[in-house]
């Protein structure tokens, strides 16, 4: 696990000190060591977390000719039978290093090489030969990788801090991601808040040519056929089964590792994997909040699913008064905000576990493609509510805006008889809707809502011919997860030089998951119905039986309370952030939402984060702007008078 940088530069007007300033960016995930190159007009920049052959594994990793040569940031779980076939081929490797399977992997099958992969990667790769470089991001999305170009310049980087660090100029925000952030608590991919600066999406390969424009393609390819002939209790042996192999596949490490653990299912799952897969107990850790009560302090759920499954357990705790300086810390590192309250904590815990090991495994991913969310359950009357007539679906609008304390029953009924099926799933995730967005920002770019609609359709177009509830799946796996949590998770643990994976995610399971009908993953008031039958032959009958809870914080109560009070602080009269948002309208949300009268807890998340980001963001990024703007000049930082991040 890494961090990763390349500079396509033929006319030479980087200076060299941008490789070390791009490497100084990087540092936190890569402590362990570091490497550049110079290819002709190419650089390429490492920084190493070593996990897999520490003593041997440094980059930028070469072909036998040299002609190819890569930084890659991840892990390849299927690297060791690649590595067979491609030395059956005449292939020669150098390290035991698994990325170094993608230099090779690429002389011999080119692009193609990428569809084979399982893992969790983001590469930069140069062909000298055809004079390319490639940019790739993996199917899931779990490895970030960002990019700027002026049409005869391209840099890439794992963050976006490096990319500032060289000097790129940014043109200010982009408002039309503001607005994707504002409703569906993130921005995605291409964009982000950066005026100029683009996210890959996941799945996705870019290829510049010496001489050309960056092209991006995906090379993400819709599910196999449905399985027809396995019942239900055949499903989940084998779904069963396949988790284990892939928690085995993900214990690939030749450092210490552990597990997240919260006090629900899933990560309950994850160990108990492990501790089948491996002769030693596995290490866990939690976190938890003194004072919140059992649901939300899960540390106690969480000491007792240790003590079942027989593991080396360390616990934490965090605070009220900790998460405002939390907050700003976290988005220094999530350098865009994300909607989730859980990320400053999860920093917390990432670096209290990064103590005893190097790697967690997580039990994110599971909810997406099994259906453990209330918009899953929302998926199943979407399509009458959508289909109802005039004047049923005015009178249902009507009633949505009667109902301030459940923003999910807002959601769902303000759709009624109002837009066709596939772009409803987009509202479906929307914590701000159109009136109270205007109300914010007081404009709403059309561009922004029919850009989302796109990005829902070209997603869902993999699953066209399925019904609702698994269009819903898919696209909350294929699209909200990789920009969202994943991209959260990856930089909040690698902040503390720890790498986090995703066994739920492992592309064998998930390919598997997806060829099972929605309606049998999950069914009318029984979310996760065929992954909790699956688990259930992993975990004691005490722990299958809890309820369902994800990684949570107590924040709507400390919205009422301090934290309330400190968005209200934020966005007082003369507050840079008050150059994009209206600080009166966030106060009456404030108030609001203190009184009771309504719940606008993620709204105002989202709002503490965006001040937050403007907060560290508005000059370029302070520890690194200054150095960078005297290293690369004005032809590449811009002028002196560009308006900052926060600008108009």
């Amino acid at each position: 696990m890494c961090g990763v940088g390349a500079i396509l530069d033929p006319a030479g007007s980087f200076p060299e000190e941008v490789d070390r300033l791009m490497l100084a960016a990087l540092r936190h995930r890569g402590p362990d060591g570091e490497g550049a190159a110079t290819l002709g007009p190419v650089r390429l920049v490492h920084t190493r977390l070593a996990i897999v052959d520490p003593l041997g594994g440094a980059q930028p990793l070469r072909s036998e000719d040299g002609r190819v040569v890569a930084v890659v940031n991840g892990e390849i779980y299927n690297h060791l039978p690649l590595r067979k076939a491609l030395e059956e081929r005449g292939h020669r490797f150098t390290t035991g290093s698994d990325c170094e399977v993608v230099v090779h992997g690429y002389e011999e099958w080119g692009t193609d090489v990428f569809t084979r992969l399982n893992g969790i990667f983001a590469a930069a790769l140069w062909d000298a030969a055809a004079q390319r470089l490639v940019l790739v991001r993996d199917p899931l999305g779990v490895k970030p990788l960002y990019w700027w170009s002026d049409g005869r310049r391209l840099l890439a980087a794992s963050e976006i801090k490096a990319l500032l660090a060289a000097g790129v100029p940014v043109g200010g925000i982009d408002h039309v991601a503001l607005d994707h952030f504002l409703a569906w608590r993130f921005v995605p991919a291409p964009r982000t808040l950066f005026a100029g600066i683009r996210k890959l999406p996941a799945t996705s390969l870019l290829v510049a040519v010496v001489g050309g424009p960056p092209r991006v393609s995906t090379y993400r390819r819709p599910p196999a056929a449905h399985f027809q002939d396995l019942d239900d209790q055949e499903l989940a042996e084998e779904l069963r089964n396949r988790l284990l192999d892939a928690v085995e596949r993900q214990m690939m490490s030749d450092v210490p590792y552990g597990a997240l653990l919260s006090g629900g299912v899933d990560s309950a799952a994850i160990v108990a994997a492990m501790a089948q897969r491996s002769s030693e107990p596995p290490q866990t850790f939690t976190i938890g909040f003194p004072g919140a009560g059992p649901t939300l302090d899960e540390r106690t759920a969480a000491r007792r699913t240790a003590e079942l499954l027989g593991t080396r357990h360390h616990e934490t705790s965090f605070t009220a008064g900790e998460m405002a300086d939390a907050v700003a810390q976290a988005i220094a590192h999530l350098e865009e905000p994300c909607g989730i309250p859980s990320a400053p904590v999860l920093l917390e815990l990432a670096r209290f576990a990064r103590r005893q090991v190097k790697v967690v495994l997580a039990g994110q991913g599971a909810d997406e493609p099994h259906g453990g969310y209330r918009r899953h359950q929302a998926a199943f009357a979407l399509r009458a509510l959508t289909a109802l007539p005039w004047p049923l679906g005015p009178l249902a609008r009507g009633l949505a805006r009667q109902a301030p304390r459940s923003p999910a029953l807002r959601r769902l009924a303000a759709l009624a008889g109002t837009r066709p099926t596939t772009a409803a799933l987009g509202r479906l995730v929307e914590v701000a809707g159109p009136d109270l967005r205007r109300r914010l920002t007081g404009s709403l770019p059309t561009e922004a809502e029919v850009e989302r609609a796109a990005l829902v359709a070209e997603v869902a177009a993999d699953v066209a011919d399925r019904d609702l509830v698994e269009q819903a799946l898919y696209v909350d796996t294929h699209l909200w997860l990789p920009d969202h949590l994943l991209i959260a998770n990856d930089k909040m643990t690698m902040a503390a030089g720890l790498e986090l994976r995703v066994p739920y995610l492992d592309l064998e399971l998930l390919r598997f998951v997806e060829r099972i009908p929605g309606r049998r993953r999950v069914r009318p008031r029984r979310g996760k119905y065929l992954h909790r039958l699956a688990v259930s032959g992993l975990l004691p009958q005490e722990l299958v039986a809890r309820p369902k809870h994800g990684f949570a914080t107590p924040y709507e109560r400390w919205l009422r309370a301090e934290l309330g009070a400190e968005v209200e602080r934020r966005y007082q009269p003369g507050a840079a952030v008050t150059e994009l948002i209206d600080g009166e309208a966030v106060a009456d949300l404030v108030r609001a939402h203190r009184s009771g009268r309504a719940n606008y807890a993620q709204t105002l998340y989202c709002l503490l984060e965006l001040a937050a980001w403007v907060d560290c963001f508005e000059h370029g990024y302070p520890p690194l702007a200054g150095a960078a703007a005297q290293a690369v000049g004005p032809e590449v930082a811009g002028p002196a008078t560009e308006p900052g991040v926060a600008g108009p």
